[in-house]
C-alpha cells in the first residue's frame, strides 16, 4: 500500500504514531500523560480508531488481575508504512523514505518477548517523567531534548561514514540520550547531556562491563563530542540496574575499567535501581556516583 493510500487520520493521531515509533511499545496511561489529557475517553477513541485502521497493534489481557493493566500499543503495518515516509523525510533518507532494513524490527514487534516489551515500557515511563518535570517547571524554563535508541540507530545508520563499521558504532547508542536545557530566569542558559542505560534482570555481568567499556571508549577516542550539548562536556552516564545486588556484582569491575583508562578523570557514572527510578522519579536525588578508588556514597 502506498503512503498516500492509507486511511485518513488526524494530526493528534499522527503524534501518537510518532510516540509509538520512538519507544516501540508504550501504554495508554503514558500516552495520556504525555498528551496532558485528564479524560481518557478522547485518547481511547483515537487509539481504537488507529487499531481498527491497522496503524497500531494492541496488547491487552482480559484475565483476572491483568485486566486492570493499561493496553500496550506497537506499530502495525499501516503505521510502519506511514513512518517509513514520515521519518524518511525527517531523517533526509534517499527518496525521502526509509528502506525496509531500517524498519525490519518493527515488523517483528508483534512477536516481541515480554522482556523486551517491559524494557520499552520502562524507557517510555522515564521519558514520561522527564516531560512531566518539563511541563511543571515554573520559574525556570526547563526543556528535555530526548532521543531514543530507535531514533538514534536509524539516523546513524542512514548517515554514518561508509568506511566505518556500523556494528561498532551502534554499540555506543544508549537507551535514551537526554539534553537538559535550563533557561534560568531568561538570563543564563545552562545545559547538561546524559546517556541513560537500563539493564534488564537477565543481563550478565560481562555484558554490563562490555557496555561500560564502550562508554569509556567513547570518551577515549573523542567520539563523545558528537553527543555534547551546549555545555561542551562529555555526557554523564546514568546506569539503571534491576536491584542493588546487581550493582554490587559489577561495581568493582567498573572501577577497574575506570582505573585502566587514561581518559577517565572526568567520566561520571551514576547508578540507581529500577524501583527507585520508577517510584521516586528519575530527575530526583536517587543517583549514586561510581568512583575509581572509593566505595559508592
Amino acid at each position: 500500500m502506498n503512503y498516500k493510500q492509507l486511511p485518513p487520520i488526524t494530526n493528534k493521531q499522527k503524534e501518537i504514531i510518532d510516540l509509538v515509533f520512538k519507544f516501540r511499545f508504550i501504554n495508554r496511561h503514558q500516552i495520556q500523560k504525555l498528551f496532558n489529557h485528564k479524560d481518557s475517553r478522547r485518547i481511547n477513541t483515537w487509539l481504537k480508531d488507529l487499531v481498527s485502521k491497522n496503524y497500531l497493534g494492541r496488547i491487552y489481557s482480559k484475565k483476572l488481575l491483568e485486566n486492570t493493566k493499561p493496553a500496550i500499543y506497537f506499530l502495525s503495518n499501516n503505521g510502519i508504512i506511514f513512518m517509513r515516509s514520515n521519518k524518511g523525510e525527517e531523517y533526509q533518507a534517499e527518496n525521502e523514505q526509509l528502506d525496509f532494513r531500517h524498519m525490519k524490527k518493527f515488523y517483528e514487534d508483534k512477536n516481541a518477548s515480554q522482556t523486551f516489551i517491559d524494557h520499552c515500557i520502562a524507557i517510555s515511563e522515564f521519558y514520561t517523567q522527564f516531560k512531566g518535570v518539563e511541563r511543571n517547571s515554573k520559574k525556570d524554563t526547563l526543556e528535555y531534548d530526548v532521543q531514543t535508541k530507535t531514533e538514534m540507530w536509524i539516523y546513524k545508520q542512514l548517515h554514518h561514514d561508509p568506511d566505518e563499521d556500523f556494528t561498532e558504532t551502534k554499540q555506543f547508542i544508549p537507551d535514551l540520550y537526554i539534553e537538559k536545557v535550563k533557561n534560568l530566569y531568561d538570563k543564563t542558559i545552562q545545559s547538561q547531556t546524559y546517556f541513560l542505560e537500563l539493564f534488564d534482570p537477565h543481563v550478565p555481568r560481562y555484558a554490563i562491563v562490555h557496555k561500560i567499556k564502550q562508554f569509556i571508549k567513547l570518551k577515549e577516542d573523542g567520539s563523545w563530542k558528537l553527543y555534547a550539548g551546549m555545555d561542551g562536556k562529555c555526557p554523564t552516564f546514568l546506569l539503571i540496574f534491576p536491584h542493588y545486588r546487581k550493582i554490587n556484582m559489577v561495581i568493582q569491575k567498573i572501577r577497574e575499567q575506570l582505573e585502566q583508562s587514561y581518559e577517565s578523570g572526568d567520566i561520571i557514572f551514576l547508578t540507581t535501581t529500577y524501583q527507585k527510578a520508577i517510584t521516586e522519579g528519575i530527575t530526583n536525588n536517587i543517583w549514586t556516583k561510581i568512583k575509581e578508588e572509593y566505595s559508592c556514597n
